[in-house]
């Protein structure tokens, strides 16, 4: 279940699956209220004032900070880069540097004091916990990242480079937007429908905006509504993940105090995930 929280009296979202591990994970989502990611220029004094009372709150420190540049890919670090834990060539891994890291879609975390940012406006918030070898990954999941299974991925990783049991993993999938609101084309539902084995649910079709859903496609049905945050759980199901908590508040639904990029014509302010190890 997700509930709302404050930081200096401004509203977050948080896991309270994940609470419980807490102080050793320390987790939560911007909203409106508390939001640190914009492009407007008007915005961005407040966002940068949001996003130092945050790190403050949190106690994270920027030369332990891993921010990213995200692209909707599969790309997934690991940082800061440890050479004995990490399986040759199967991830990049990165020291702290200068700057963000391009092209990159996911962060996994394993030192104490470590933390990472990620951004949302109506992609899927992926956020892995591993409590028993204090191990976490945030991910950014749209449709391209959600069809290329970045969440199955960063388990996986999660398990080859540190010994992580699936079983023992703690998801929490954040934010993003409903299915009803997702209308999409007959390309996303191609994309996605073989990620997962059972399809069941997971998506719904439209002749046009006048007709009603229906659960099965037909060839007249050009309009399709995938559940992208139900089609991430499956994914981390048949992965071997069983605890998995999922955000009722959807971005475009719950516009008051969420961003949605579809909703608010491309808007670039952004929710965001930050999580930490202690």
């Amino acid at each position: 279940m997700f509930y709302f929280d404050t930081v200096n009296n401004k509203k977050v979202l948080k896991s309270s699956m994940l609470s419980d591990f807490e102080p050793k994970l320390k987790h939560l989502f911007t909203t409106k209220e508390s939001f640190i990611k914009t492009k407007e220029e008007s915005l961005e004094n407040t966002a940068k004032s949001n996003k130092d009372e945050i790190l403050t709150h949190l106690k994270i420190e920027n030369k332990n900070l891993f921010e990213i540049n995200q692209t909707h890919s599969t790309n997934i670090i690991i940082c800061p880069k440890n050479l004995a834990a990490i399986e040759k060539n199967s991830v990049k891994a990165c020291d702290k540097n200068s700057g963000i890291f391009d092209n990159t879609d996911g962060v996994i975390i394993h030192k104490p004091n470590t933390a990472t940012i990620l951004h949302f406006a109506d992609c899927t918030p992926v956020l892995l916990y591993d409590p028993e070898n204090n191990i976490a990954a945030g991910l950014h999941a749209g449709w391209r990242g959600t069809a290329g299974k970045i969440a199955s991925k960063g388990v996986q990783l999660m398990e080859k480079n540190f010994g992580s049991n699936p079983e023992k993993i703690v998801a929490a999938i954040g934010p993003c937007i409903g299915q009803e609101d997702f209308e999409s084309g007959i390309e996303v539902y191609e994309a996605l429908k073989t990620t997962v084995s059972n399809t069941n649910a997971l998506f719904k079709f439209k002749e046009n905006p006048s007709k009603p859903f229906t659960d099965t496609p037909n060839p007249k049905c050009t309009k399709v509504f995938p559940d992208l945050a139900k089609i991430n759980e499956s994914q981390l199901l048949e992965a071997g993940v069983k605890t998995i908590d999922i955000c009722h508040f959807k971005t475009y639904k719950d516009n008051e105090f969420l961003f949605s990029y579809r909703r608010e014509n491309k808007t670039t302010n952004r929710i965001s995930m930050i999580l930490k190890l202690d």
